[in-house]
């Protein structure tokens, strides 16, 4: 339920100097809290409490807790100005918890603050927001996203992948004769460990940050849209450029969306009069590219959606050398496929399917497998429950001197997740 205030309109408009019109005035939120049920492999002895299965009760940070206001107001015929401002107010956040933290500190998340001018020749926005690219890899029509979203770290993301007993090492001398193999601690894996939002990512295009936004009228089917901003990440201030392409059209049978983007983000040195490596030959821009289609059968209710998208970026000279990341991915890529029923407004069902392949290093891959069901008896009102499994792989990798090579072995992660979201 949505607050249009048509008296507080009334007094803001005899205020301005503009010709007569409405402002309209939208306050609006919703609470999204869940169970989480999981079993994660880790034990009393890998992290010296509770056991390798545990309950959580988390803010669902697929949909999360938030508040948002905003008001838009006609300028003059066929041109609007607005503004939003949206905030996210959670506890226990589902991608934070783990066995040594089941209660997280709250947390308040500025999403939004976006302020805007819309014409019929395209849409001015200004403020911290979406890129242009943003979700161009999460489109959509299953209507399972609350419990079953594109990026699957967000529910369970601190979890850690326990690490089999079956893990070794190879050790050679100083010329390189092999010296034997042996287990090693598995009760300290050390560069080993590995959580799940450290291993799957559906590199989403920089996420929000401060930018200016440019969408076009609609084109046909399509709509472009282009952003300049900049935001803090590891390497420093990063410069970040947009470009996506979202359309939304017929089809045989049905409905298709269709999602494209390209991003690329510049790491600067954390002192600016220094360049961003020491070799010139490293590139410092991070380049993000691909993105979704979905397609919806309105007969039957089946729908499809594909997704890809590719993150890439040169290694630092420290990395190339350090002991422990020389053998560091320059190649992230996120493929994820989903089948989905949904017969009406009230019942959506899904079964998905995702990878991350060299998420840190080179020959490792991340997979989850899952399933999901939204209850939605009311537009306000979603009852949702899933199921998943992640699994991680690592092939052998050598420290840079050749002296120690890892062959590590892990668990898979299972979560089951039940929740309520209200909209208000």
């Amino acid at each position: 339920m949505r607050c249009f205030n048509s008296l507080l309109a009334a007094g803001v408009v005899g205020l301005t100097a503009l010709p007569a019109s409405a402002l309209e005035v939208e306050v609006g939120g919703q609470v999204n809290r869940a169970i989480m049920y999981v079993e994660d492999g880790y034990s009393a002895n890998n992290l010296g409490v509770g056991s390798d299965t545990e309950f959580y009760h988390v803010d669902n940070r697929n949909s999360p807790t938030r508040f948002n206001i905003g008001g838009t107001q006609r300028l003059f015929e066929g041109w609007t100005a607005g503004a939003l401002i949206e905030l996210g107010v959670f506890s226990n956040a589902s991608n934070d918890v783990d066995p040594d933290n089941k209660s997280t500190d709250a947390e308040v998340d500025e999403r939004i603050t976006d302020a805007f001018v819309d014409s019929p020749y395209g849409k001015i926005t200004l403020g911290r927001g979406e890129g242009a690219a943003y979700n161009a890899g999460r489109r959509d029509y299953s209507g399972t996203g609350v419990v079953s979203f594109r990026n699957p770290s967000l529910i369970g993301g601190s979890l850690r992948h326990g690490m089999k007993d079956s893990s070794f090492k190879r050790t050679f001398d100083a010329d390189g004769n092999f010296t034997g193999t042996e287990p090693f601690d598995t009760q300290n894996p050390a560069q080993n460990e590995v959580t799940i939002a450290g291993s799957m990512r559906d590199y989403n295009f920089e996420n929000r940050h401060d930018r200016i936004r440019y969408d076009s009228p609609r084109l046909g089917p399509v709509t472009l849209s282009v952003s300049a901003g900049h935001d803090s990440g590891d390497g420093g201030h990063e410069s970040i450029l947009q470009v996506g392409l979202k359309s939304g059209l017929r089809a045989p049978g049905g409905r298709l969306l269709l999602g494209l983007g390209y991003s690329r983000a510049r790491r600067n040195a954390d002192d600016p009069a220094s360049s961003f490596d020491p070799d010139s030959g490293v590139d410092p821009d991070i380049n993000t590219y691909g993105g979704s289609v979905s397609y919806f059968h309105s007969t039957t209710g089946l729908n499809l959606t594909l997704a890809a998208v590719n993150y890439e970026l040169d290694l630092t000279s420290e990395e190339k050398s350090g002991n422990f990341s020389s053998t560091r991915s320059e190649l992230g890529q996120f493929r994820y496929t989903k089948l989905g029923y949904r017969p009406n407004r009230q019942h959506a069902f899904d079964i998905h399917w995702g990878y991350t392949k060299n998420r840190n290093k080179d020959d490792e891959k991340a997979t989850v497998v899952g399933v999901g069901y939204v209850w939605s008896p009311s537009e306000m009102f979603d009852v949702y429950g899933g199921a998943k499994v992640h699994s991680f792989e690592r092939d052998e990798w050598c420290t840079t001197s050749g002296r120690t090579c890892y062959n590590p072995k892990y668990d898979n992660i299972k979560i089951v997740t039940t929740g309520l979201r209200v909209k208000f």
